[in-house]
């Protein structure tokens, strides 16, 4: 990776550490209240006073998510305005995830032109080893700017709609097929309240499934599996673990909220398989992916 590639990285992760330290602001008291002065109704002023996170993307959000509740429910106006904002977002879900499996595609031939060049730390190795792996990139038209940018842009929106569903004051007063939005299920638990157990169980299943889809549909599909590095496994199962813990104890909405996500982001994953990936594989590795394809017909 050249020094510009490194530089644009570095200067992407400081700029996502910033909206994450302004996306992440505390909303709710240890016992799941909203914290007053946070609650966002029909009333509250859309003004900049608010802070530019607020202004730009969690007041709109929360705003059209309480304009559609009066002739949906909040529940179903939450689902609607999520499903909208991931199909917003799905472009640039779709070029980052081809751009990421193309690039784990091409990694045997990267370790091949790496092991070429190991132990050669002369100038002109060097250059020849950038020379050879920007070639390999350019003739596979992987970009890697798109690697790192395109997953940036549209993290400020699910941010923002994180934060938004923890602050509408309405959420926590709706129940949904008996579950209590603003109860937290850990104390229901507690309190012999134990179909909020189904709630979490179904939470973590959801969670660490759009984890694993991917692979789950290339072992389906018959093709070669794109290699998932253990760090990322390990990753895919830790969030899993954060995400079931935080839910214990934060209202049922937020676990509500992560399962529509987790819903979405399995619907998202199939459709970038069998419009995309599918399509890449059979392009990359033809001869042997029909073989495959071919004997499971």
């Amino acid at each position: 990776m050249g020094l510009k590639s490194r530089r644009t990285k570095h200067l992407l992760a400081l700029v996502l550490i910033a909206f994450m330290l302004v996306g992440c602001t505390a909303n709710l008291n240890p016992d799941g209240t909203l914290i007053a002065g946070r609650e966002i109704n029909m009333s509250t002023p859309w003004s900049f006073s608010a802070g530019w996170f607020d202004f730009i993307f969690v007041i709109p959000i929360a705003k059209l998510i309480l304009f559609i509740e009066p002739y949906t429910g909040i529940v179903i106006s939450l689902i609607i305005v999520t499903i909208a904002l991931n199909l917003l977002t799905l472009p640039l879900m779709v070029k980052s995830t081809v751009m990421s499996q193309k690039m784990q595609l091409l990694q045997p031939q990267m370790e091949r032109i790496q092991n070429k060049y190991r132990g050669r730390n002369d100038q002109a190795s060097k250059a020849r080893l950038s020379v050879e792996i920007n070639n390999l990139y350019k003739k596979h038209n992987v970009k890697m700017g798109q690697t790192m940018l395109l997953p940036f842009l549209s993290m400020p929106i699910m941010l923002a709609m994180w934060q938004a569903v923890q602050r509408i004051e309405i959420m926590y007063q709706a129940t949904f097929l008996g579950f209590n939005l603003g109860a937290m299920p850990m104390q229901e638990i507690s309190a012999g309240n134990y179909n909020y157990i189904i709630l979490i169980v179904l939470l973590g299943v959801l969670q660490y499934l759009s984890t694993e889809i991917q692979n789950i549909l290339q072992k389906i599909s018959g093709s070669r599996p794109i290699k998932q590095n253990k760090q990322t496994k390990f990753m895919g199962i830790y969030m899993t673990v954060i995400i079931v813990l935080f839910s214990l104890n934060m209202p049922s909405a937020m676990s509500l909220y992560w399962i529509v996500t987790s819903l979405i982001g399995i619907a998202r994953s199939v459709y970038i398989h069998y419009n995309y990936t599918d399509k890449m594989l059979l392009k990359e590795e033809k001869p042997n992916y029909l073989t495959k394809k071919n004997k499971k017909r």
